[in-house]
């Protein structure tokens, strides 16, 4: 499959107010592990992430009820990118969810820093650490005027 080929779910409703809520629903880009093996690679993965980001962008002006989206980039592993959206549910998940920015945070990536802050997106930053300790920075991007923001 061409990673540029990804699509939405068909069995996702984002008309049908009774069916339309989402626990921090997520969708990652299927790349048979392209993803951190050089920059080249990862903007690959990007640039799907980003092309799949805006099929959702056209989608979720439909959304009758409040909601959170956002897409997630992790600054040294690309397997947690992915685009989120969030609404209150049955699940009583808290929403919306709020995050504290730290703006200063920068990554030691700069093709990264570079190529996110050309996108058309607010950025939330933050540090996240995996299963072993080790830091990284998650960044939050979300759309103006599109669902509530997290900071």
């Amino acid at each position: 499959m061409n990673i540029m080929e990804n699509e939405i779910p068909s069995w996702i409703d984002f008309e049908n107010q009774e069916n339309n809520w989402f626990d921090f629903f997520h969708q990652h880009i299927e790349d048979r592990d392209l993803k951190n093996r050089s920059w080249k690679t990862r903007k690959q993965h990007l640039d799907a992430l980003f092309a799949l980001a805006e099929k959702y962008e056209k989608r979720l002006i439909k959304l009758t009820r409040e909601f959170q989206y956002w897409i997630n980039i992790n600054d040294t592993d690309s397997e947690d990118d992915a685009i989120y959206i969030h609404t209150s549910n049955p699940n009583n998940s808290e929403f919306p969810i709020k995050m504290k920015n730290n703006p200063d945070l920068k990554s030691k990536n700069e093709k990264l820093e570079k190529y996110l802050k050309e996108k058309n997106y607010r950025i939330t930053r933050f540090k996240v650490f995996d299963g072993n300790g080790k830091e990284s920075i998650n960044y939050y991007l979300q759309k103006e005027n599109l669902g509530i923001q997290i900071d």
